[in-house]
């Protein structure tokens, strides 16, 4: 087996690998398996998700496929500079054998002569490397930049060592031309509505932690995503990805719509808030919960902890009161994907959390739980 490839396709293909193979995993999920033959192609695996990449430029000289450990060519691969005004490598040459594998280079300088180097490295039985299955008929069509940003938005809030199964995942929702994007450990939550166009009418869908954190990893940006899903596995394809992954069923995610509801709000300027919140992260005491006193009174507001206070006077009276305590780094967490110019602050005086949306836009809504006062 041999071929060449150019070094920014091959670093920009091992980047992508790096968040699904296990760098110190001594199973198939710490390999990387190549195969060139009507293509070349790259997989790598973590024993829940598969990614399969296909280059798009590259010199097939003899087909074949092997196996080998990742971390014993990543590093050596990411260092290299790719070839750009006389300086650097222009590509990897592989050349494999029946025992031993080999990556050749030739590395260019402006004022002296070239520099060979060669990296050789061991092969094992890529009979051992789990099949993936193809991909079938899609289902339905997104773009990437959907997937990828409401993933991000609620991502943070989901605790993958949670015990209860149905809050390890993320929770897709498509209803009527709306996808809904929800995440939470129980103490936090963020819902993230998007509009959609596809033809899919109704799906709910649990995301397990790891699926999600690849795909918002690996997928490009502005791209097309074929999607199809079956029982317990999600198949998508875009450009020259493909990823295959696993659902979390027969699980019901927790029924948080009535928690939305309020009986008092409070408005105030998301910039004045957001600026003082995101100040006093690095004063925050992480044994006492990185707790934060929010005090709302009359035209005043009152942030504050044991070593630092801030307090903003406003034209106008606060539309009711309010004194709690919260986790200071959840409400940064949740503050960073608002949009607009005020947030509403709406509770129940009763219950022990407040939701927060933003006045110009309902469809980003986070929800903090209060802490009890000491």
């Amino acid at each position: 087996m041999e071929f060449k490839i150019p070094v920014g396709e091959l670093q920009n293909i091992v980047s992508k690998l790096s968040n699904v193979i296990k760098i110190n995993s001594e199973d198939a999920a710490g390999m990387i398996y190549i195969k060139a033959d009507d293509g070349l192609e790259f997989r790598g695996m973590n024993g829940y998700v598969s990614v399969i990449i296909n280059a798009n430029e590259y010199e097939i000289v003899d087909s074949g496929k092997f196996l080998c450990k990742f971390e014993n060519i990543k590093g050596y691969l990411m260092r290299f500079v790719p070839l750009a005004d006389g300086y650097g490598t222009e590509n990897f040459h592989f050349i494999v054998g029946e025992n031993e594998g080999m990556i050749k280079t030739k590395t260019l300088f402006q004022d002296s002569k070239p520099s060979y180097k060669t990296l050789k490295f061991e092969l094992y039985n890529p009979a051992m490397y789990p099949a993936v299955k193809p991909f079938g008929e899609a289902q339905f069509i997104l773009n990437s930049n959907i997937l990828k940003q409401g993933i991000d938005k609620v991502l943070h809030c989901i605790d993958p060592t949670e015990i209860r199964n149905s809050l390890k995942g993320l929770s897709v929702v498509i209803d009527n031309n709306e996808m809904t994007f929800a995440g939470t450990n129980g103490v936090r939550l963020v819902e993230d509505i998007v509009d959609v166009n596809v033809d899919v009418k109704q799906g709910v869908y649990l995301f397990k932690h790891d699926l999600s954190t690849i795909l918002r990893s690996v997928l490009d940006d502005d791209s097309q995503v074929f999607i199809s899903i079956e029982g317990r596995y999600i198949y998508l394809k875009s450009n020259n990805l493909y990823i295959t992954g696993g659902l979390i069923i027969g699980e019901n995610y927790p029924d948080y719509k009535t928690m939305f509801d309020y009986k008092k709000i409070i408005t105030f300027p998301r910039t004045d808030f957001t600026d003082t919140i995101f100040t006093i992260q690095d004063v925050l005491d992480p044994e006492d919960n990185n707790r934060v006193t929010l005090n709302f009174n009359e035209n005043k507001l009152l942030i504050k902890n044991d070593r630092v206070e801030a307090i903003q006077e406003f034209d106008g009276n606060f539309e009711a009161e309010l004194d709690i305590d919260v986790n200071g780094v959840f409400l940064a967490s949740l503050l960073k994907d608002f949009i607009g110019k005020d947030l509403e602050l709406r509770f129940v005086p009763e219950n022990n959390y407040l939701t927060f949306v933003s006045k110009d836009d309902d469809k980003h809504t986070a929800l903090l739980t209060v802490l009890l006062r000491r």
